[in-house]
């Protein structure tokens, strides 16, 4: 039997993020029907993301 995993993607730089990263996930503060996956890198770096559903954009 095979399972496989979908391992979630940082919402800033696209990169997979595995499952002892240390990362954040939240709703988007602004629509709120979005998951926003933040990496540890791109947390500290306080790089952008964007909401794909209503753009709203964030550090």
């Amino acid at each position: 039997m095979s399972t496989s995993m979908t391992l979630p993607i940082c919402s800033c730089c696209h990169r997979h993020i595995m499952p002892n990263d240390k990362c954040v996930k939240f709703n988007c503060p602004e629509c709120g029907s979005v998951l926003i996956w933040r990496c540890e890198s791109c947390r500290e770096a306080a790089r952008p993301f964007t909401c794909r559903s209503c753009s709203f954009s964030g550090p």
